[in-house]
């Protein structure tokens, strides 16, 4: 097939590019930034110059691209898409209904949400990892990677302090205390989400008397939607900042994030890392590896916990249906279920060395097995021929 794979500068741009190619497709890339994803003249210029070059099967991004639909549908071919982000703003366009669309969704509950708004081709796709690249890179017979990457326990990501949530000047207390209520109930549940129930046409109305929100006609995104997820950062904000500040207290943490290292002082903190050269290092060196998933994410497998397996790291993270679902717990990886949980977990498996090390190993042998690219792609071609 001849696919023309647009690129916005997605972490994953190689992997894919090169995993087409080994199962002998034609693919041509073009390389872009992109500051407006509902109208692009000039991107789309340059679209519209190379489809008219040679008959493409369909146009590929990761992440969904309004424009790149509308510039499909014109030329009547597919456009596929592999979205990796929730929430992803850019589904609400009106584009969304467009008959080309084939859009794969790392999250099972993000399908039918997605055919709500429209979509006639949507499918469920957990992401994938470059296993190939990863064991190239690291050496994983010979062991060979830089000792300044060994910790006892390593976490990887921001800390979101910066949410919307917490930019709110003021409410009156009966809604303040309303949302301080969900939060809390929220915080003792993972796996499934409370907040878009909770979050009622009235709490909606009262909360746009105090909160105002930009609205975009190419991307109509719902108040309640919009809520939500401010809710859902902040939720995730504390967790990963408490979690981080009392795991802490008893343990080396490392932590790799362009986040205010005063969030967590007594953690060592590295800065920001290169994700596809250092990244696995720390992940294959590192005793334990945390996740903690954004809260958006409702049932999904997060990218950074198939790159932890994949590099051949130990996972410990909080419970996500989808994790459980394809990989056994206890296994496979570790989940926890609460502050106390996790700090029991992170003691056992710091000084039970062989467990850890069986687990970490079963682990990679099954994401090897059901999360590679190549697995992923195959199924991915099959569903959209």
């Amino acid at each position: 097939m001849n696919i023309l794979y647009f690129s916005w500068g997605e972490n994953s741009k190689d992997d894919l590019a090169h995993t087409l190619l080994s199962l002998g497709h034609s693919v041509c890339t073009i390389r872009a930034a992109v500051h407006n994803y509902f109208e692009n003249p000039s991107l789309s210029a340059i679209l519209e110059k190379e489809l008219s070059k040679k008959n493409y099967n369909f146009i590929f991004s990761f992440d969904y691209i309004p424009f790149l639909s509308t510039a499909a549908d014109t030329h009547q071919i597919k456009y596929v898409s592999w979205i990796y982000d929730r929430p992803h703003w850019t589904l609400y366009s009106p584009t969304i209904r467009n008959e080309c669309n084939y859009i794969f969704l790392f999250d099972k509950e993000m399908v039918s949400a997605v055919c709500e708004l429209g979509a006639k081709h949507a499918f469920h796709l957990p992401l994938a990892c470059n296993i190939t690249r990863y064991s190239r890179l690291l050496d994983l017979n010979r062991q060979i990677t830089p000792e300044n990457y060994e910790h006892d326990l390593s976490f990887v990501g921001s800390l979101y302090e910066n949410n919307l949530f917490r930019q709110i000047n003021y409410l009156p207390a009966p809604l303040q205390g309303y949302l301080d209520g969900i939060i809390a109930a929220q915080k003792q549940l993972w796996g499934y989400s409370l907040i878009g129930e909770l979050l009622t046409p009235d709490i909606v109305c009262e909360l746009q008397k105090y909160i105002k929100l930009e609205s975009n006609p190419a991307c109509p995104v719902p108040a309640h939607d919009v809520f939500q997820n401010m809710i859902l950062s902040k939720i995730t904000s504390d967790e990963r900042i408490s979690y981080l500040n009392a795991l802490a207290q008893y343990f080396h943490v490392t932590l790799y994030t362009g986040s205010n290292e005063r969030l967590c002082p007594t953690a060592s903190y590295q800065g920001t890392i290169s994700y596809t050269d250092q990244m696995p290092a720390v992940f294959h060196k590192s005793k334990i590896n945390l996740n903690i998933t954004l809260r958006s994410i409702a049932s999904g497998i997060p990218l950074r916990a198939i790159d932890i397996i994949g590099c051949g790291g130990f996972l410990l993270t909080n419970y996500q249906p989808e994790l459980a679902e394809y990989l056994e717990p206890d296994h496979d990886f570790v989940y926890f279920e609460s502050l106390d949980d996790l700090l029991q977990k992170a003691d056992y498996y710091l000084s039970h060395d062989d467990e850890r090390e069986q687990i970490t190993r079963n682990g990679y042998e099954k994401v090897q097995a059901l999360f590679s690219y190549e697995t992923q792609v195959q199924k991915m071609l099959q569903l959209c021929s």
